[in-house]
């Protein structure tokens, strides 16, 4: 609810304990942020500005806290730059959400032109054929860096372009394309992906709503990396190499696999959910997380518009009776990862259900590294608490 990020004039003076002349003086004097009340001449004020003010650092942001201008996620909603997600998801293309997250122009980096292809590009793909998907990626992202000498530009303009060049490349190497093409990255997987065209929006709309979720540990680890000036394809390996983590990839993201293929291949729908519901078993994907506590407005946008687009799929609707059925049992909802994992298994991404997950955060693994980087040295740099045992 909008109440939750902003207050009233009146409201905002009160706890603030100041007059409202005062307050008004404050957006300029100390940087409080207020926005126009639709259908009003009156004003509301950014309720963490407040909160920030009432601290004696005059900042509600902790020290050593990291801080970032790109996501702000709430229990009702995930906003890029101050855009909600959902409705950029209704009407934007993936570039143009790119272009936010990086400050920049769609037109300026999404041209014609396309980044370079290493020599013996193709006989080190057939080399590495045998190897997992990511494996061979992470092995391609150094060789195509090194081919892409605009890619050490790390001026904010040149890093935009060089990370619409990283973009296009992750999304041919996810989808096992021989390189990048300049068409809109939703076209080209549905493309690569032999899909029927109408499965090209739902494929957009994923993108944008996945395209960054904050300080996820992979984007820690990003941020982390890139203080040291890495290009945005080296960022980009960062969050890969992260992601294949046990605990990250194995503990959540392989048992929601698991389950969404045993409810599309089982006879009974249903029954993978009841029999993990039976034995105690923990539903991956349905649970309640609690940055999400009010429910993912994300997974329900992307529910909505499959609904819209796959309302008589029969593959979708063995989902959506295996979802009624672990919402009658626990009031789970599914979250974003069963979404995209099921969109991978509709598009016929075998084994690499997760492709979609992957070309989004690489947008947002690029944002952060970018802003990273053009934070001042003492920013980057946290005092360390060392609780070990003191030197004799």
């Amino acid at each position: 609810m909008e109440s939750d990020l902003y207050m009233e004039a009146s409201e905002a003076a009160e706890t603030l304990g100041v007059s409202l002349a005062t307050l008004y003086s404050y957006v300029s004097r100390k940087g409080l942020r207020s926005f126009p009340t639709p259908g009003t001449r009156r004003r509301r004020y950014w309720r963490a500005d407040i909160v920030g003010l009432l601290e004696p650092s005059g900042s509600d942001v902790p020290a050593g806290s990291p801080t970032t201008r790109i996501t702000l996620l709430t229990e009702t909603g995930t906003y890029y730059r101050g855009h909600d997600v959902v409705a950029l998801a209704d009407t934007a293309s993936v570039e143009e959400v790119a272009a936010l997250l990086w400050q920049t122009s769609a037109a300026d980096i999404f041209t014609t032109r396309l980044p370079n292809t290493p020599i013996g590009f193709m006989a080190v793909t057939k080399a590495l054929r045998a190897s997992p998907l990511q494996d061979r990626t992470m092995a391609l992202l150094p060789l195509i860096e090194r081919a892409n000498p605009r890619a050490f530009d790390l001026s904010p303009s040149g890093f935009a372009a060089a990370g619409a060049d990283a973009l296009r490349w992750m999304t041919a190497l996810t989808l096992g394309m021989d390189g990048p093409v300049a068409d809109p990255i939703d076209q080209t997987v549905t493309r690569a992906a032999g899909a029927p065209p109408e499965l090209a929006d739902l494929v957009r709309r994923a993108l944008v709503l996945i395209a960054d979720h904050e300080f996820a540990a992979t984007t820690y680890a990003v941020r982390a990396a890139a203080c040291t000036g890495l290009t945005p394809y080296a960022a980009v390996l960062v969050g890969l190499v992260a992601g294949s983590g046990q605990r990250e990839k194995i503990q959540r993201y392989e048992a929601v696999r698991r389950l969404v293929f045993e409810i599309l291949t089982a006879e009974d729908p249903a029954e993978p959910v009841i029999s993990r519901f039976r034995t105690a078993e923990p539903l991956p994907g349905y649970e309640t997380l609690a940055i999400h506590a009010s429910g993912d407005s994300r997974a329900r946008a992307l529910m909505d518009a499959c609904r819209t687009v796959l309302g008589d799929d029969r593959q979708f609707g063995r989902l959506m009776k295996a979802t009624e059925v672990v919402y009658d049992l626990t009031r789970g909802e599914p979250g974003i990862v069963v979404l995209l994992t099921f969109l991978g298994q509709r598009l016929g991404l075998a084994g690499n259900e997760l492709a979609l997950g992957t070309i989004g955060r690489t947008i947002g693994w690029i944002a952060h590294a970018q802003e990273a980087m053009l934070q001042p040295a003492a920013a980057r740099t946290l005092k360390t608490a060392y609780v070990g045992p003191l030197p004799a």
